[in-house]
């Protein structure tokens, strides 16, 4: 008796029919409402994606955006396909979430070297390869000078200007 093990094309299946796993289905939770992104996890906790901070700031979480619009700051993008961060800093009215509106709306935020980066309006690129966190946070009663020393000192030690990073100045 001979036994195959290999197994023909019809054998594997080529797509799942939904309608037959319904039953294996549980259902963990209803939402009040549409998704609007997690809520403020705390600034030493902050490790999101540009997808997660899209949902965040086109929902206008009150969480986010009153933590976040009352600080200044450095913070840190990093582009998960080439490898390579960009430092930058935030120390204008509503200060960091003023700032990270900005990237959600263009993408790059207006900085030459992500610009490059982001080549199409759909913000694909941003949406897939780009994560923020924040470095350093400082009240909004700080000088702008300190936030420029700080955000300076973090490129030095990220190494963020040249071949390894996405800074330019």
């Amino acid at each position: 008796m001979k036994v195959s093990l290999r197994r023909t094309y019809k054998d594997r299946p080529t797509r799942l029919n939904l309608e037959n796993h319904f039953p294996t289905f549980t259902v963990t939770e209803i939402l009040r409402e549409a998704y609007a992104g997690r809520p403020f996890i705390g600034f030493d906790k902050i490790d999101i994606s540009f997808q997660e901070l899209e949902t965040i700031v086109c929902n206008a979480r009150q969480d986010w955006s009153a933590a976040l619009a009352n600080i200044k700051g450095i913070y840190l993008i990093s582009d998960l396909n080439t490898g390579k961060r960009y430092v930058g800093s935030a120390y204008g009215e509503q200060g960091i979430w003023a700032r990270w509106c900005d990237y959600v709306t263009s993408g790059h935020g207006g900085n030459v070297q992500l610009q490059g980066l982001i080549t199409e309006p759909t913000l694909q690129y941003s949406r897939e390869w780009f994560r923020f966190g924040l470095l350093e946070i400082r009240p909004f009663s700080t000088p702008d000078k300190v936030i420029f020393e700080r955000e300076s000192f973090w490129k030095n030690m990220l190494l963020t200007r040249g071949q390894y990073g996405l800074n330019k100045n």
